[in-house]
C-alpha cells in the first residue's frame, strides 16, 4: 500500500488528521506483494501464480490421498457440495498449484525492511499446492502442501499438470459450459481457472508497507490506534470510518480483479475476511476441530490467544485472482515460527474465510 514512512505520511494526510496518522504510520507493517509481468516474461525458477511449478527431477507434484473419514469433512456443506466433495475425494487427484515464490528474489526485495525475510530460507523456491475442492471446508495440514525445493535452477523443468488434474480441470470446464450455454452467459475460455488450477501469471514481488487490519493480532499490539478505532454512538464519522474507508478502496476484492489482487500477499499481517486466521490455525491444531462453541471458546479463550501469537502468516492468496475468474474467498497458507525456523513445511496449515 505504501512504498515508504514518507510515503504514507503524504497520503494519509490527505484523509486523516496529524496525530492520527502518526499513529497509523508508526503501525505499518512490512510486506512483500504480488506484481504481475507481461506475459512471456516467466523465468524458470521465478515467483509466479497459478499455471504450473518448475520442478527438478524425482520431485513429483503433491497428491492429496483420502481422508480417514469423508463422511465428516463432507457433512460440513451442504447436500450438494457434500456430494462435490465425496467424489473429488474418492479421486485422489493432485493438489492445485496456487503459486511459487523465488527466495533469492524475496529476501533481495527485502532489504532494508528490517527483519521480516530473515525467517525465510534465502535459496530455492517455495512452492504453495491447494486443494481447492474440499481445502474451504477443511482448515489444517491437510488440505495444503508447501515445498521447499533447493535444487539449483539450472536442473529445473516446467511441469505439465499430471493427466487426472487436468482431465478434472477440463470437465469442470464442460460442465459450466453446459450451464452457460442453458442460461445463454459467455461460455469459460480454455484456460480459464478451475478448483484445479488457475492461469499462469509470471509476478514479481514488491516491498510495501501497510496499516494492520483491524481484526489482526497486529492491532492488538496498538492499544492506542485501537482504542483511537473504538466505534462511536453518535453517528458522526470517525477515525475508524476513515481508516476502513482506505482498506475498503485498497483491498477490497469486490472492487474489481485489478483490487483482488492487492490481497495476495508474502509474510506480513494477514488482510482477514473474517477474524485474524491465526485463531482459526490455533483452534484447529489445538483441539482438531474447525470450530468451538462459543461457550467452548470462552473456556480457553486465554491459551488460544496466546496460541494464535505464535503463528505467522507465510502466504494469502485471494481465490478471485487466483482463477481469474468469478470467485469468493482468500486462502492463507500459516506456520509456527518455530517450525518456520526450523524449516518444517511440512507443518503448515491452510485456512479459508470468506464473507
Amino acid at each position: 500500500m505504501f512504498d515508504t514512512p514518507a510515503d504514507a505520511q503524504a497520503q494519509l494526510a490527505q484523509h486523516l488528521t496529524r496525530p492520527q496518522v502518526a499513529m497509523v504510520v508508526e503501525a505499518l507493517v512490512p510486506t512483500l506483494v504480488f506484481r504481475p509481468q507481461p506475459k512471456g516474461k516467466a523465468n524458470l525458477g521465478g515467483t509466479r501464480i497459478g499455471g504450473t511449478p518448475d520442478l527438478p527431477p524425482g520431485l513429483a507434484w503433491p497428491r492429496r490421498a483420502k481422508p480417514a473419514d469423508i463422511e465428516a469433512i463432507a457433512k460440513r456443506g451442504n447436500a450438494e457440495s457434500g456430494e462435490e466433495m465425496r467424489r473429488h475425494f474418492r479421486k485422489e487427484l493432485p493438489y492445485a498449484f496456487f503459486a511459487q515464490v523465488d527466495l533469492g528474489e524475496a529476501k533481495e526485495k527485502m532489504k532494508g525492511q528490517g527483519t521480516l525475510a530473515d525467517a525465510l530460507p534465502g535459496h530455492g523456491r517455495l512452492l504453495f499446492f491447494y486443494d481447492l475442492s474440499a481445502g474451504p471446508w477443511d482448515n489444517g495440514t491437510e488440505s495444503a502442501r508447501v515445498i521447499w525445493d533447493e535444487s539449483p535452477r539450472e536442473g529445473l523443468a516446467a511441469h505439465v499438470p499430471p493427466p487426472d488434474l487436468a482431465a478434472a480441470a477440463e470437465d469442470h470446464r464442460a460442465e459450466i459450459a453446459k450451464v452457460n450455454r442453458e442460461f445463454k452467459l459467455p461460455l469459460p475460455k480454455p484456460d480459464s481457472g478451475t478448483p484445479y488450477g488457475g492461469p499462469a501469471r509470471p509476478m514479481s514481488l514488491h516491498a510495501t508497507l501497510r496499516p494492520p487490519a483491524i481484526e489482526s493480532l497486529e492491532m492488538e499490539t496498538r492499544p492506542a490506534l485501537k482504542a483511537a478505532l473504538a466505534l462511536r454512538s453518535d453517528g458522526e464519522e470517525s477515525f475508524r470510518d476513515a481508516y476502513e474507508d482506505l482498506f475498503t478502496r485498497a483491498f477490497d476484492t469486490y472492487h474489481g480483479a485489478a483490487n483482488a489482487g492487492r490481497r495476495n500477499q508474502l509474510l506480513g499481517s494477514p488482510l482477514p475476511e473474517q477474524s485474524d486466521p491465526r485463531f482459526e490455525a490455533e483452534v484447529v491444531s489445538r483441539f482438531g476441530v474447525q470450530h468451538l462453541s462459543q461457550d467452548q471458546w470462552k473456556a480457553h479463550e486465554p491459551e488460544i490467544e496466546g496460541g494464535a501469537r505464535s503463528w505467522r502468516l507465510l502466504l494469502q492468496i485471494d481465490v478471485g485472482d487466483f482463477l481469474q475468474e468469478n470467485g469468493e474467498g482468500t486462502v492463507y497458507f500459516l506456520i509456527r515460527a518455530s517450525d518456520l525456523a526450523d524449516r518444517r513445511f511440512e507443518r503448515v496449515v491452510a485456512v479459508y474465510q470468506q464473507t
